[in-house]
């Protein structure tokens, strides 16, 4: 089931619903999956950092380099939900620095930049 999960998960080209997934896994084995079953798995997924969670959306992506090991930063598009992944060392070092000189210990900081992508920008019709 997980390898399932996973392979319908990597093969969404924007973030995935757990209910997204759970379709696809659905379709391609003839019988219902549940999404709470899916759900689990996800998590399990994110704890390996095979997949990232995009907190606004409640949806995954596969991780492309599940070796590395960054605090990510999203590029959401509000107008045709393409995500794009980042990863910023220094910005990212400052977020947890200001969490740290606040007394708080970041735990998985989770940046998100809602807004429009260079196909949806200002001009463009969808």
């Amino acid at each position: 089931m997980r390898a399932s999960v996973f392979v319908a998960l990597a093969s969404f080209s924007k973030p995935a619903s757990a209910y997204d997934i759970a379709e696809a896994v659905s379709l391609a084995q003839g019988r219902r999956v549940a999404a709470n079953s899916v759900y689990r798995i996800l998590d399990l997924f994110v704890g390996a950092n095979l997949a990232r969670r995009v907190e606004s959306a409640n949806a995954y992506l596969a991780n492309s380099h599940p070796d590395c090991l960054h605090d990510c930063i999203f590029l959401v598009c509000d107008s045709c939900g393409q995500t794009t992944h980042l990863d910023d060392d220094r910005l990212t070092r400052g977020v947890r620095q200001a969490a740290k000189s606040a007394g708080f210990t970041a735990e998985r900081p989770v940046i998100e930049v809602r807004g429009r992508c260079a196909d949806c920008g200002p001009g463009r019709s969808n």
